[in-house]
Parts: C-alpha cells; structure tokens; sequence
C-alpha cells in the first residue's frame, strides 16, 4: 500500500485511481490507512464479493491473495497480476492504456 501511496501522483498522471480492497473490517481499514498515511480510499470487502469476481481465490477458498487488478472506464478488467505489486510494471502498463484513450475521461474510457 505504502508503494501505491508514492506513486499516487504518476497514476493520477495517467488518470487512474487508486481502491484498496481488504476484507478486513471498516474499523481496522481506518486504523491501517491512517498508520501509513494511505490517502486513497480502503473498501472493505468482508462478504468477499469483489475478490471473488476478480477470481483471487486462493485454491479456490475464500483466503484471498494480493493481486493487483486495472479496469479501464469501462469496467474492463485490463490487467491481473498475483503477488506484490510491480510498480514499473503498472506505471508501463497505465501509460500503455493511457495511449490507447482506454483511462482518457475525455472519451469515456473508450479508445
């Protein structure tokens, strides 16, 4: 999370935003943000609804794995990626999309 906080001003950049989703409590969401200063927004996930629909399922159980996900505007899920996040990768990747007209606001995620 802490990376994702350094690079918030390059994904803004590149119109993207940032979400944190843990199926940890509001309460502890709270807490955890404001221990590391995190000020983009923490969803919390406890019925684990949107892990299971990005499929990070771990062996098909509801313990989910970090997996980094993109989705363009258009709620296309763009780029899945398990494990900690590589942020050149991502930084690379958004720019790619960026190029496309896939994050432009201007044209409604479409290219």
């Amino acid at each position: 999370m802490e990376g994702h906080q350094r690079n918030l001003y390059l994904y803004e950049r590149f119109n993207a935003r940032v979400l944190g989703v843990s199926r940890d409590d509001v309460i502890t969401l709270k807490y955890f943000a404001n221990s590391l200063d995190l000020t983009f927004p923490l969803l919390s996930n406890v019925t684990s609804f949107l892990g299971v629909s990005v499929d990070a399922q771990l062996d098909g159980r509801p313990i989910f794995s970090r997996r980094t996900v993109i989705i363009d505007k258009a709620g296309i899920i763009r780029y899945v990626r398990n494990g900690s996040p590589d942020f050149k990768d991502i930084l690379l990747f958004l720019k790619k999309l960026n190029q496309k007209g896939r994050l432009d606001p201007t044209t409604g995620g479409k290219p």
